[in-house]
């Protein structure tokens, strides 16, 4: 294993929602969906080992553990509210598990929402096994050298 080398997988978060016409005898108003997934059909699933929405307190079950693609969660809600979501690697090493703060925002009027948030994760070092997962869901090999002069052009 080269230890000046890192590899660099995206990953995309996103959400779908829809206002409901007429709201739901529970007073749900919106549908929503929200994920991850890899970028253009990339199967994340070589690396992702499981994905855990933590949805609103006031949501039964509200912890929602998906194991397989596609890695998401649907329901039906009246407001939007901020929601971690838990990506498991299947890596025996280095980082288990990263964690996002999503926002999951409804519109009032009847425009629906189709968000998509891109993020690269950077992996270094990786185990041969890991970085063989993570360059066939798609992942880049990048020098130090590169990843360095990179984080220097950041604000």
């Amino acid at each position: 294993m080269n230890n000046n080398k890192s590899v660099q997988v995206k990953i995309e978060l996103g959400h779908r929602a829809s206002q409901r016409d007429p709201p739901s005898q529970g007073g749900f108003t919106h549908d929503w969906t929200v994920y991850v997934r890899g970028p253009e059909g990339c199967n994340i699933s070589n690396f992702v080992e499981k994905v855990v929405f933590n949805l609103h307190h006031s949501f039964p079950d509200h912890k929602r553990a998906v194991i397989a693609p596609p890695y998401q969660v649907a329901e039906s809600g009246y407001a939007g509210f901020t929601l971690p979501i838990d990506i498991y690697f299947k890596n025996k090493e280095e980082t288990k598990k990263i964690r996002f703060q999503y926002d999951l925002y409804l519109k009032l009027d009847d425009t629906p929402v189709n968000h998509i948030r891109c993020e690269t994760l950077t992996f270094q070092n990786p185990t041969d096994e890991f970085k063989k997962k993570l360059l066939k869901s798609g992942g880049t090999v990048v020098s130090k050298q590169a990843l360095e002069d990179f984080n220097q052009k950041m604000p």
